[in-house]
């Protein structure tokens, strides 16, 4: 295994990786400069760099702050812009390659870990995703910085635990998802417990364990002070009840193989579907062969993991086959409770089932096996059940698949050169698909410069618009092009819930109403004084 000794002997192959990684991020930046944003949740991060920075336009508190926080620093020097976003998120997606680097490290010689790592970065739902300025790839950087320094922790220096701890942290308030990662941490010292226990000594833990709550007492301080309660807890409760979630969810999806069944569209796409700019799903791609090949390394490496458990000649264990059939019922029981059960019985049983694996059966040199499986699953288990499925929350499942990938080859080629020639040309052929895919999502969302002109369109009518109450069904969306909060009044949802869009807008004494996606044909009370009379169409009503 290579650790932080072979990262100061390795430091020509990470600068070349880090020039690559800037260069190539500067590509992505440039496509995403030109796309814009589109999605709800960004303009809800933007809103709350804003109010960080000390201008309020709205905001919501009760999601995640880190990213909001990141870019609120710019904000305050004065660039205000989207761009500012999408660069900090392009300094931490460098951040997460480089981490990736120094973990697969842990498993695979340098050059090795180097290709790995590019063909990651290349993956389509990553370049997708990267730096629109949604909190799935940031959080994931720092998910990989904490498993990073918890094997680091255990195998060079207890130390290495109090920033493990604090990039936990980084990676749960940057998104709340990202904190299962502290399950594959934890499993790491589990099953290397003989040697984790001789560092619980007395010097070690207390001051550790000052130094969690210290931050933990801060944390729930600042949320306690500032809104009066803790909300990533109702959030976790959400997340695992799915009767919280309404159909009305764009994302509402019931198929609990829906991320499987998607894969090969979330590795390799040659091009972006014409559906995608009104979708923002990549799941309507077409995946390239390459996707296919990469299943089937990942299908072939896992078939020879597990083969341990019918391998008779390698399983000199007492009580072999009551022990392997234990762990045969227990993933029967696991797949019968998919879906049927609460999530977290279900991830309880997996992680069970690798920690028997693991002390059951011989062949316990490839840690990182395990590690990659649990990764695998806890998330694929998590969003699987939950009822709202969007494709970028699977992104954590890409950096094991990535994984898998490579120790397939290695499996099948043996000869690390042969190994480094076959990751090469998978590189070189994802290039030009690279290349394809991106150029196919570099263009402007329509629907976003419809609303971008709308806005504009408002401005120049009433110079005057701040003093008045507006309202949209994409109210984060104009509170921040319009610079002022704007509510956010959906007809669906009131109709969900009994209420009228007219009544709602003369509870708030709403002057405007920005239509983005409700298609309404006419409001009582309000006159439409602007209609651009495209095909996504964009109206605004002013009270009569």
């Amino acid at each position: 295994m290579f650790g932080i000794n072979d990262f100061s002997r390795n430091n020509k192959l990470l600068g070349i990786l880090s020039v690559l990684m800037i260069i190539y991020t500067g590509i992505l930046l440039y496509s995403q400069s030109i796309r814009s944003i589109s999605y709800w949740d960004i303009f809800v991060y933007l809103q709350n760099a804003m109010l960080f920075s000390g201008n309020n336009i709205g905001s919501q508190l009760s999601v995640p702050p880190v990213l909001s926080l990141l870019t609120s620093v710019p904000f305050k020097l004065g660039f205000i812009s989207e761009t500012s976003l999408f660069v900090v998120s392009g300094i931490l997606f460098i951040f997460l390659i480089i981490g990736m680097y120094l973990l697969f490290n842990e498993r695979f010689d340098c050059e090795i870990s180097l290709l790995a790592s590019l063909i990651f970065s290349m993956l389509s739902l990553i370049v997708t995703w990267a730096l629109t300025g949604a909190t799935d790839v940031p959080a994931l950087s720092f998910g990989v910085w904490a498993l990073l320094f918890t094997i680091w922790g255990l195998n060079k220096d207890f130390k290495y635990y109090y920033p493990a701890f604090l990039f936990f942290i980084l990676a749960f308030f940057t998104r709340f998802t990202e904190g299962f990662i502290l399950i594959v941490m934890g499993y790491y010292l589990l099953i290397n417990f003989e040697k984790f226990k001789k560092q619980l000594t007395v010097k070690n833990i207390l001051p550790f364990v000052v130094y969690v709550l210290i931050i933990g007492l801060i944390i729930c301080g600042v949320y306690l002070s500032f809104q009066g309660t803790i909300p990533f807890i109702s959030q976790f409760l959400e997340v695992s009840s799915s009767s919280q979630v309404s159909s009305v969810n764009v994302g509402y999806e019931l198929n609990p193989y829906y991320y499987l069944q998607n894969l090969p569209e979330y590795l390799t796409s040659f091009n972006a579907s014409d559906s995608y700019f009104v979708s923002l799903s990549t799941s309507d791609n077409s995946p390239t062969p390459l996707s296919y090949a990469f299943i089937l390394l990942v299908v072939i490496y896992l078939l020879k993991f597990l083969s341990k458990l019918v391998n008779y000649d390698i399983c000199e264990v007492d009580n072999k086959n009551i022990k392997i059939a234990a762990i045969i019922l227990l993933s029967i029981f696991t797949i019968i409770s998919y879906t049927h059960l609460s999530y977290m019985i279900t991830e309880l049983v997996f992680i069970v089932i690798l920690l028997l694996y693991y002390r059951w059966l011989p062949d316990k040199d490839n840690q990182m096996d395990y590690l990659m499986l649990l990764w695998i699953g806890i998330y694929i288990i998590m969003h699987s059940y939950h009822p709202v499925k969007v494709d970028r929350y699977i992104i954590p499942i890409l950096i094991p698949l990535t994984y898998f990938v490579t120790t397939s080859i290695q499996f099948i080629l043996k000869d690390k050169k042969k190994v480094l020639i076959a990751l090469l040309i998978i590189l070189i052929l994802m290039i030009p698909v690279n290349a394809s895919y991106l150029s196919s999502i570099t263009h402007e969302n329509q629907h976003t410069h419809e609303e971008k002109v709308a806005a504009e369109w408002l401005g120049q009518y009433d110079p005057n618009y701040k003093s008045y109450n507006i309202s949209s069904d994409r109210g984060v969306v104009f509170s921040w092009y319009l610079k002022k909060y704007v509510y956010t009044t959906i007809p669906r949802v009131l109709e969900a819930n009994n209420e009228s869009l007219i009544d709602k807008l003369n509870s708030i004494e709403a002057k405007y109403y920005i239509d983005s996606t409700s298609n309404t044909t006419k409001i009582a009370g309000y006159q439409c004084i602007y209609d651009n009379n495209k095909d996504t169409r964009v109206k605004i009503y002013e009270r009569k």
